[in-house]
């Protein structure tokens, strides 16, 4: 499931060996429900449309079908009620001690860009890195979520960039560890995407590979079975706070790079993120101009 654009016009669409099915093309009854591009709406249709809609996909005539390469995949959602942002859930030498139970802060939809957008470094911060995660999108509404149903609210997942500015952390502000939202949410620092891998083409979100590379050179490369709070805990966490709905984001965390330390980000860098069945996204490094 993905956004993209063609054309010029912002449209929904699903990716089916190589190429895009344009939604509003293949299904005009069913897309009727939704607007180009709005996958939270999309997603509140629920498990039997969105099955209606992937099959109806497969079947599309050649018209509504577009080469990928031929697209410019966008954000696989703009415009979450909640971006969800999991603190310190891998173990890191830095830390002495993690958290008894899950820490969280909060991005804003501004920070969102598409899959292949650039990472602008903001005039007024420094000291900007990468943090890849696997992220959890929301497909049902649900409060005071079991851990054995979680999963079950989830439609799928997709892969975010939660970049950082380690100048604007709490450390270097106040002196006391823990997670400042201002420092994770300039303009530009939620590169996301491709698209939305659905949850039925993931057997366990936690047996996948993550890797990240700076300039070509593997930076990081973790498993997402090493995350201290598995995502069932995180969903049944967040939901006794408040009421989880569709197009949600959940960030579940950034393994520790190999080296430690993080890099510094820099004018002209190249930054990839893969992940395992969710494929990857890549982002230049630009300076702030406007």
């Amino acid at each position: 499931m993905c956004r993209f654009e063609h054309q010029g016009a912002e449209r929904s669409g699903i990716v089916l060996n190589e190429t895009v099915v344009d939604l509003h093309w293949a299904a005009p009854e069913l897309a009727e429900r939704f607007a180009p591009g709005d996958t939270r709406t999309l997603l509140t249709l629920g498990g039997e449309a969105l099955a209606e809609l992937e099959a109806i996909a497969r079947a599309a005539p050649a018209e509504a079908r577009q080469p990928l390469g031929d697209v410019s995949l966008l954000a696989p959602i703009a415009d979450p009620s909640k971006i969800l942002c999991s603190w310190v859930n891998y173990l890191n030498p830095a830390m002495a001690k993690l958290p008894d139970q899950p820490v969280f802060f909060s991005k804003f939809d501004s920070a969102i860009t598409g899959p292949t957008s650039d990472i602008i470094l903001p005039r007024i911060a420094g000291d900007i890195v990468v943090e890849p995660e696997m992220t959890a999108i929301i497909g049902k509404r649900g409060r005071h979520i079991a851990e054995q149903d979680a999963l079950s609210h989830v439609a799928g997942y997709t892969i975010v960039n939660d970049v950082t500015a380690f100048s604007h952390r709490l450390q270097v502000i106040v002196g006391s560890p823990g997670p400042y939202a201002m420092a994770k949410t300039f303009d530009s620092f939620a590169p996301s995407g491709p698209w939305i891998t659905t949850r039925d083409e993931i057997a366990d979100p936690h047996d996948l590979e993550v890797r990240q590379y700076l300039n070509g050179d593997l930076r990081t490369s973790a498993n997402t079975s090493e995350a201290v709070f598995k995502l069932p805990k995180l969903i049944s966490y967040l939901s006794g706070f408040f009421e989880l709905r569709p197009g949600d984001m959940i960030l579940t965390g950034s393994p520790p790079p190999n080296a430690g330390k993080p890099e510094f980000l820099k004018a002209g860098d190249r930054v990839r993120i893969e992940i395992e069945g969710l494929g990857h996204i890549e982002s230049g490094v630009v300076e702030e101009t406007a």
